[in-house]
């Protein structure tokens, strides 16, 4: 299928066009020339498409096109490439993802959300920048670092959630408290 063939079919049956990628998976070469393709694409929206045809590379070549697309002016392919990172979180480049995800913590409130799940999926990895990040100036910042240290419930988080018990922020609080209280509950010992 040509290049065309693919823009309408991803703009006019997104069904199709996901069955049409699921037949292409035997083929990453093809995925992956038909997502730097897009990439290159003026539309968002097709950009976006671009790094959910990534996630399908079993590789970790995609990495530098996703980080590209992190960057991108467009919110939604920013966000497109955050939610990618978190479906395959890869091993290989991982410090340079969790490092990219971690700046998006300031984006725009929805690629920032989708910055800090998709850090959550890389779980102990990312557990330094969360921490980090609980220090921030920027209340949203703190606010997601929390959510994510809670959602990843490691206890090498304890003492960043304890004193994010002092925030000023009572969304960060509140996270803390929901991280600590998963911790706790864990090591409960039932007789």
């Amino acid at each position: 299928m040509d290049l065309n063939a693919w823009r309408r079919l991803l703009k006019e049956e997104p069904e199709q066009a996901e069955a049409q990628m699921a037949a292409l998976r035997a083929d990453p070469e093809g995925l992956h020339a038909l997502a730097r393709a897009l990439l290159q694409d003026s539309d968002p929206d097709l950009r976006a498409w671009a790094c959910r045809i990534l996630v399908e590379i079993p590789d970790a070549t995609s990495i530098p096109e996703l980080l590209d697309a992190l960057e991108d002016p467009d919110p939604a392919v920013r966000a497109a490439a955050a939610w990618a990172f978190g479906v395959r979180p890869w091993k290989e480049g991982a410090d340079l993802a969790i490092s990219a995800l971690q700046r998006h913590l300031e984006d725009a409130p929805w690629v920032a959300w989708v910055a800090a799940e998709a850090l959550a999926r890389y779980g102990e990895a990312a557990l330094e920048v969360l921490k980090e990040s609980l220090r921030h100036p920027h209340p949203q910042v703190r606010v997601l670092a929390a959510r994510a240290l809670a959602r990843i419930a490691s206890p090498q988080s304890i003492p960043a959630l304890m004193a994010a018990l002092e925030d000023p922020s009572l969304l960060v609080r509140h996270f803390a408290e929901e991280g600590l209280k998963r911790l706790w509950e864990g090591q409960w010992v039932w007789l």
